[in-house]
């Protein structure tokens, strides 16, 4: 089996002349595993180069490549990954800084893990036995916490907990040979979480190992001035992409409230017809959603047969009576207690909209129009 460790490096001189030697000693503990170690170089203007280029005399498995200029760190990683995928033919590849925070031991306990059959092994400073610097300031510390949970948040994945690490091994058949990198969202920084992200929605077997992510105390860090902005254009693109369903859905929602509401208080407060009006207004904005729904939401699940499309109609027709009727009890109750006024019924329109909102996307997306497996 084949192991490519792929380092970036910048101006990591110091830095790599020491790390380099300490992860072929650790090899020597897996001699099942072939191993090579593959830098990519972001054009240093230090001796970074000159370091690896002496190393790789005395070892043939160390390889170079140099970027004609500093191309970010998830593209050097992309060119890494095609470099390992084409020319070494790895089966897993490494991702690990060149700066020492990440310590070859703890490469150890990850790569005990591949005889799990795992296909993301990531080393995680926030599962237990995991730590960060305590010298860091309180600053960094929430902002390296924060960055994490609010990926994890906004993208509902809440089974990984270091949601930017950039220490993981990674599986190449089945899972980074199905990635098109051309559409990764990042060169930067964050094409740590656009990559976790694919490889969740992939279904693999992820487990995470605890690390003790070090300190910098040689060199200068690398770290990108935009890495926020970056992590933040991933993961609010990647919620519309995820989510792309319930934008429509709402699209449509906005729609039928429209006509939901219009036929509502023209029927109440214009015409006085004080029984039933939620339900007039509600099957009127019935008819138009499913269809919307239907050819718009979920086209991409859309009921066009006859024989799926009376039955689930049906279907749709009896599950959003369901929040119809729970409005028109609201309604009712607060007309019970203010009579008619303007603002009580309103607030207990739109508070039966709002569970009505929640209850139709559940039945939609998991029952009408779920995907086909």
């Amino acid at each position: 089996m084949k192991i490519t460790v792929i380092i970036p490096t910048y101006n990591e001189g110091e830095n790599i002349k020491i790390l380099i030697p300490q992860l072929f000693d650790v090899f020597k503990d897996f001699k099942s595993y072939e191993f090579s170690i593959l830098v990519v170089d972001g054009n240093s203007k230090d001796t970074t180069v000159k370091q690896v280029r002496t190393l790789m005399k005395d070892h043939k498995n160390l390889f170079l490549i140099e970027e004609e200029s500093k191309s970010g760190l998830g593209s050097a990683y992309i060119k890494g990954f095609e470099y390992c995928m084409s020319k070494l033919k790895s089966d897993y590849v490494v991702e690990m800084d060149a700066d020492l925070q990440h310590s070859p031991n703890d490469l150890s306990k990850m790569l005990n893990e591949i005889k799990n059959n795992y296909d993301l092994i990531i080393g995680s400073r926030y599962v237990a036995g995991g730590s960060i610097p305590k010298q860091w300031n309180l600053r960094r510390k929430f902002i390296s916490f924060f960055g994490s949970f609010f990926a994890r948040a906004v993208l509902r994945i809440f089974k990984i907990k270091d949601f930017t690490s950039g220490f993981k091994i990674t599986k190449v058949k089945g899972v980074l040979d199905k990635i098109d990198f051309t559409k990764v969202k990042s060169k930067g920084f964050a094409y740590k979480i656009d990559l976790l992200t694919r490889m969740y929605d992939m279904g693999i077997k992820i487990i995470e190992v605890p690390i003790a992510f070090g300190l910098r105390d040689r060199g200068t860090s690398k770290m990108e001035q935009k890495n926020f902005n970056d992590s933040l254009k991933v993961v609010l693109g990647f919620a519309v992409e995820r989510n792309k369903n319930f934008i429509k859905f709402l699209i449509v929602g906005f729609g039928g409230l429209f006509i939901d509401y219009f036929v509502f208080s023209f029927s109440f407060f214009v015409l006085h017809i004080l029984d039933y009006t939620k339900f007039i207004s509600g099957f009127s904005a019935m008819i138009f959603t499913f269809t919307m729904n239907n050819f718009f939401s979920f086209k991409d699940r859309k009921k066009t047969k006859l024989s799926e499309f009376v039955p689930y109609a049906s279907l749709y027709i009896l599950s959003s009576s369901i929040p119809i009727f729970v409005g028109q009890q609201i309604i009712d109750f607060t007309r019970s207690i203010f009579g008619k006024d303007l603002v009580a019924i309103n607030v207990a329109f739109f508070v039966g909209i709002f569970i009505g909102l929640v209850w139709n996307y559940t039945v939609y997306s998991k029952i009408i129009w779920r995907k086909r497996l």
